[in-house]
């Protein structure tokens, strides 16, 4: 019997259905990543880091109070660029989970050095997406700052449980 894309489709429904790991990703798993995004929201939210956190979304309330983005014609079409980086954030935890190193061992392995270099150079992309969405939106650019700024804030926190599973080093 030939092979039928509907019956490959079947199998990795069912697949994650019952949460078991992809095995197209090596070590990926619908669990852990969720508990990975789990630990980089309670980053968000932790007393020190809260402070900032609200400050953020204060910030993006006044500039949406300051200035409504989303009139006819205010609003143009690229614009939409500034949200493409909230994109960034699950594919940095679903680096940091494939790429995860056992803490336990006593000689720990390296870090894998592709996905170290592929949650840097999210980060930097990020930042340099940010920068040229500031620079492009005349007119809205405090609303742009705003939203590049907690994108970058909640990318922090990604990179920063993806760093530690990376590297095997755990706070």
């Amino acid at each position: 019997m030939p092979f039928s894309p509907l019956i490959g489709i079947a199998v990795t429904l069912r697949l994650v259905a019952h949460a078991l790991p992809i095995q197209v990703f090596g070590r990926f798993s619908w669990i852990g990543f969720w508990w990975y995004v789990q630990q980089s929201a309670e980053f968000l939210y932790v007393w020190p880091m809260l402070l900032l956190s609200l400050a953020l979304v204060a910030n993006l309330v006044l500039a949406l109070i300051y200035r409504w983005p989303f009139h006819t014609g205010r609003w143009r079409r690229e614009y939409w660029l500034v949200f493409l980086s909230v994109l960034f954030v699950p594919i940095t935890i679903a680096i940091g989970l494939v790429g995860a190193v056992d803490p336990s061992p006593m000689h720990r392995p390296k870090p894998n050095p592709l996905a170290v270099w592929s949650s840097n150079g999210l980060f930097i992309t990020s930042i340099m997406l940010g920068v040229f969405c500031v620079y492009r939106m005349k007119g809205l650019r405090w609303f742009a700052s705003a939203v590049v700024l907690i994108e970058l804030w909640v990318l922090l926190a990604a990179g920063l449980i993806a760093g530690m599973a990376l590297s095997g080093d755990w706070l």
